[in-house]
Formats: C-alpha cells, structure tokens, sequence
C-alpha cells in the first residue's frame, strides 16, 4: 500500500518526468514527505518562486517533446497559471499542471483544515477556472481515482491536438493510501480518410499556383521532414515558413516572406488557426485546411473559408500525397525569393549605418551568432525571425496565439534544464521582460544560465500602432501622444548582477556584434547574460 502522494509521484516519474516545477503550498506537505523518504526514484521537486516562470519552464520542457509538470497551489497558485495555459492551448504542446485544494475536512483526519487560508481559498468547483483553456480538467476525490486520472492526463494531453491537462487534488487524498496501479492508455492521432485525401489530390494538381500556409507545422520531427518533402518534391512555396516554430528551412528553396494570397488559386493551411487577416487579404482560390482540428472549436466566432476541410496530422496528409502530386512551374517562386533576398540584404547594409539600433538589424545580429553557435531562440514577439538564418528542426520557439506575455524568460530556462550544454537565446520587449517576473527568473537562471535580450523601445508599441490604424486621422495620431503606452526607461535588466550574472545596456548598432559575443562567452561560463538595446520605436 502506497500513499496517494507516493502513487502520484511515482507514475509521475513512469511516464518520464524528471523535474516537478514546484511553487509551494500547504497542500504539497505529503508529496515532499515522500521525496524526502525515496530521493532517488522520484522526480525532483524543482522550486521556483512564481507561477508564470514555473510553467513556463514546464511549458519550455514541453516543447522539447516531453510533457512538463507544474505543482501549484490550490485558487491562488491557478490563477497565476492560467495565462501560460493560455499559451499551451493555442501552441498545443502538452502540459500538465496539478493544482491542490483546500482539504475536505474541517477534523479527523492529520490533512483537515489547520490554517485560515483553507476556508477563503476554497471556491465550489476549482476546475471551472481553466476549462476554456485545458483539454481535460478533473478533481480527484478518492485515492483510487489516481492510477486512472494520471494515465488519463497523459493520453489526453499527448494526443493530437496536443494541449494541457489540469488535476486537482485535496490534502486528504495524498495522505490515504491505496495499492499501486497503472492504467494503460496510449495517446491517439486523426487520420485524413482516402476521399478526402482523393480531393486533395485533384485540386492541387489542378492548382497552377498553391501555396501553403503555415504556423505550427514544425512542432513535431516528423511533421517538419514531411512538409519539407512535400514542398521540394511539390515546388510549392511555403509562407510563414519560421512561425510558431521553425517549419521549413530559411534558406529552403520554397521558403517566401510575404506573398499577395489574392495571386493564388489553392492556398493549403496547414496547423494555422488564423492563416490570413481578413479585412486584409483578398483570399480568391480555393482553399484546404489540414489540422487535427480544422474547426478550431475552442475559438467562438471564426468565419475562415475551407472548401476541403481535412482532420490529418501533417506527416499522415503530406506523406500519403506526395509522390501523387505534379511538380509546379517554380519560376515565379525563385524570381520573388531572389527579389525578398536581395532587398532584404540591402535593408540590413542600411541599418547598419543608422545612428540608433533598428529592430530588425538586431535580430539580423541575433540570428547570425545563433547559427554560429547552433543556439535555440525563444522569441516572446520582438525578435523578427525572417532576418535571420534557422533552417534546423527546433532552433526556434516563438510567439503564441493567445498572446498571454511573460512566458519566454521562463520557457527558455526550461529547455536550458534539460539540454545543458546547448546555447539558448530569450528574446523580449521591455514589458515582457517585466511581465516574466524578472526576480523569480533571475533565481532560476542563475542554475540554468541563458542569454537575454531585451528590445527596449520604452512602450507599448502594439497599442500604439493600434491606435493609428483605428484612428489614422485621429488627434493621438496628429499630435503624436500616446497616452498610457509608454514606460519610463530603467536598466531593467540589471538586477541579474546580483546572481552573480552579465549585463550590458547598448545604445548603437556597432555595439551588438561585440556584446553578442561577450555575453555569450560568460553564459558558457555557467552564468545569465542579459543585453538590454535601446531599440528604434518601429515595427520590428
């Protein structure tokens, strides 16, 4: 017989997890007891000290194919959490967060109510805070129910789409104890059916200019050499060829920056929940989705046309297809990637020789030393990834859908957890840095040191650029005030120093180059770097 703590943990550690990224609660005491008594044979108990950097580490470990693990406590600890469940949802990797409750019990058992904050934090049912953003959320209320719930949260969370679980559990049932069990449940995955992939067939062949559309293809290996085939077999292009994640090569022959989609017959979506902005962009061919959910369910109002819907994983719609499909006429597409090209090297001559740092340079510079030292980049929204050179399967981790800030500083130091050796480069905005609870990941960086670039351009710029777009004719916009958006600069990087880290605040493109390297040269050293650039007020 094992206690219901000493059951979670030990499957826990059955189904891989190594590291529990810990903030600790009341409701944690039986599940350190037994880490204590059996150190060996159960994850560790990381502690970090917010929940935003906690499961973003989790969330950092996720993307590198396993499932990361945050241990929260009870109202509290979830509602800091939810915004980086936000973020797994819409980048559908796995996460599995476990959250206490307040005890059952007011008496009669050593897990009954013995501190004020049980009564307040309790609220009727904890997993309505999360439910629109988790696959599965449950409440485990007898020790029984664990064997079941834990290989259930496993097989859900893995499954296509991917996405985060949240368990609940009260102090009561860790301490019970029950016999030890394990549930087989493997994860599942959509298959395209032969008639669809039948029409498929026919309307690309058909096509004299497809384009794939893309944004989380390259989430998975397999999915990754898939397109990548498809595309250089196919010669059809691929836009957003680095979105979410890097889903085909830079320096691939199909890969294009921008394209007018109106030029189009066949646009083919593939694991993109928003593939064009409609006030923007006139769609005029026909269009295929392939996603394990082309409905995107959990998004309300959606009104994206779909003539083939197909419900496929990438590699089961591209493998089946390809040798099926004519190549194109690829002329057009290598005369528009030279023109991007060129313009784009003569863009970056250009800032070069600015007197102030442009965005866009800066992430030229990043992008170079990133190659060179076969780093991974963790991008929260600033850095532009097409000025750069990421052409292997994940070096790049960027912006979530939800758009919930403040999980790149903790996601980095995740990934760096597990891949020790291996250079990983964060970059943020001014108020993302703040947003990622700079003290708590200076605690974590300090054991897991990572190199950080700060885009300061002292502001909200989104805001801003929102209001000329909605009021281009406007009074903000004639007097050039932008109330409520802009920060007072501080050397918010700084407080690194007090790790024992690196911190360098630059003004002038000819500064990056040398600072890059300087900074990376300590963060091999085993300390935190972090560069704060006084960027340009442009759209990076």
């Amino acid at each position: 017989m094992l206690t219901g703590a000493k059951i979670i943990l030990k499957l826990l550690r059955e189904f891989g997890v190594e590291k529990i990224f810990m903030v600790g609660g009341t409701d944690h005491a039986a599940l350190i007891e037994e880490k204590v008594k059996d150190p060996n044979n159960l994850p560790d108990l990381e502690e970090v000290p917010h929940e935003i950097v906690a499961s973003s580490m989790a969330l950092g470990q996720s993307f590198l194919g396993r499932v990361g693990v945050v241990l929260v406590h009870t109202t509290p600890g979830t509602a800091n959490v939810i915004g980086i469940l936000m973020d797994a949802y819409t980048m559908r990797l796995p996460l599995i967060v476990l959250a206490g409750k307040s005890p059952y019990t007011e008496r009669g058992s050593r897990a009954s109510r013995n501190v004020r904050i049980h009564w307040p934090q309790e609220v009727e049912n904890q997993t309505d805070m999360v439910k629109p953003w988790v696959k599965y959320a449950f409440e485990i209320r007898r020790v029984e129910q664990i064997p079941e719930t834990i290989s259930r949260a496993f097989q859900i969370a893995l499954s296509e789409p991917k996405g985060p679980v949240y368990i609940v559990f009260p102090r009561e049932i860790t301490v019970e104890e029950t016999e030890y069990r394990r549930v087989k449940m493997e994860p599942f995955e959509p298959a395209a059916p032969r008639a669809h992939l039948e029409k498929a067939k026919k309307m690309i062949n058909e096509a004299e200019r497809p384009i794939i559309i893309t944004w989380n293809s390259g989430r998975r290996k397999d999915w990754f050499e898939s397109l990548v085939n498809f595309a250089n077999k196919t010669r059809i292009p691929v836009i957003n060829y680095i979105g979410g994640y890097v889903n085909y090569p830079s320096n691939g022959s199909m890969a294009l920056d921008n394209i007018d989609l109106s030029e189009s017959d066949l646009l083919i979506v593939v694991e993109n929940d928003v593939p064009w902005i409609p006030k923007k962009q006139e769609i005029k061919g026909n269009v295929i989705r392939v996603d394990t959910d082309p409905s995107y369910t959990n998004i309300p109002f959606y009104g994206f046309q779909c003539d083939l819907c197909i419900q496929s994983t990438v590699s089961e719609f591209f493998d089946r297809l390809v040798n099926d499909i004519r190549p194109k006429d690829d002329e057009w597409i290598i005369k528009k990637r030279e023109r991007q090209i060129k313009e784009k090297g003569e863009e970056v001559e250009r800032l070069r020789k600015n007197r102030k740092i442009h965005p866009r340079y800066l992430s030229y510079e990043i992008g170079k030393i990133a190659k060179q030292e076969k780093a991974i980049i963790v991008n929260e929204y600033v850095f532009n990834p097409k000025y750069a050179e990421l052409d292997e399967f994940g070096s790049y981790l960027g912006e979530p859908s939800a758009g919930y800030l403040g999980w790149g500083l903790g996601a980095s130091t995740g990934i760096k957890s597990l891949l020790h050796d291996k250079l990983v480069i964060v970059t943020v905005g001014d108020g993302q840095f703040i947003f990622g609870v700079p003290e708590a990941f200076y605690y974590v960086a300090a054991k897991y040191p990572v190199l950080t670039i700060i885009y300061d351009n002292a502001g909200w710029l989104a805001t801003e650029n929102a209001v000329k777009e909605v009021y281009p004719d406007g009074m903000a916009v004639a007097k050039g005030l932008y109330p409520g958006t802009n920060f007072i600069r501080y050397n918010i990087g700084q407080g690194i120093l007090a790790y024992n880290g690196y911190y360098k605040l630059i003004e002038k493109p000819e500064e990056i180059k040398e600072t890059l390297t300087e900074a990376v040269e300590y963060v091999k050293k085993g300390k935190p770097a972090i560069i704060q650039a006084i960027v340009e007020r442009v759209k990076a």
